[in-house]
């Protein structure tokens, strides 16, 4: 009867450590989704100039390098359900919608030269479904 007692209590204890643990796991998951979202929203909740447009674009294209996001035939990043990100920027003199991939090609330097003192807005935001990461914003000239 001891030993029934003892196999029990020690199942009970594993039970509860494997719970605990699976517990802490989220709880660190969710805050690195919320950290990593925090650094992009601070971008997205007042206008920003085009110097710190920039910055955000090399940082999702940095992420999506850094998670083996693929590419597709026109160099675009594909979406995937996790952890992919997209940014596009409309300016003003144009009605077309830019991809942070044609921005990057044209490269940092000469986007400052050309957009670093003009303000953007961020006009939209999504997040993916299974992660609640941030998947796309766009931007817009002021």
């Amino acid at each position: 009867m001891k030993k029934i007692l003892i196999i029990l209590i020690l199942l009970i204890v594993a039970i509860i450590a494997v719970v605990v643990y699976q517990y802490n796991s989220y709880n660190i998951k969710l805050a690195e989704i919320k950290k990593i979202n925090k650094e992009y929203e601070n971008f997205t909740e007042n206008e920003i100039l085009g110097t710190s447009l920039i910055t955000l674009i090399n940082k999702a294209i940095n992420s999506n390098e850094k998670n083996n996001i693929l590419k597709d035939d026109k160099g675009l990043y594909k979406e995937n359900e996790t952890t992919s990100i997209k940014i596009e920027v409309k300016f003003t003199e144009s009605d077309n919608i830019f991809s942070m991939e044609s921005i990057g090609r044209i490269g940092s330097e000469e986007f400052m030269k050309n957009y670093g003192p003009i303000s953007f807005k961020c006009t939209q935001k999504t997040y993916h479904e299974k992660t609640n990461n941030i998947k796309y914003l766009l931007f817009e000239q002021i």
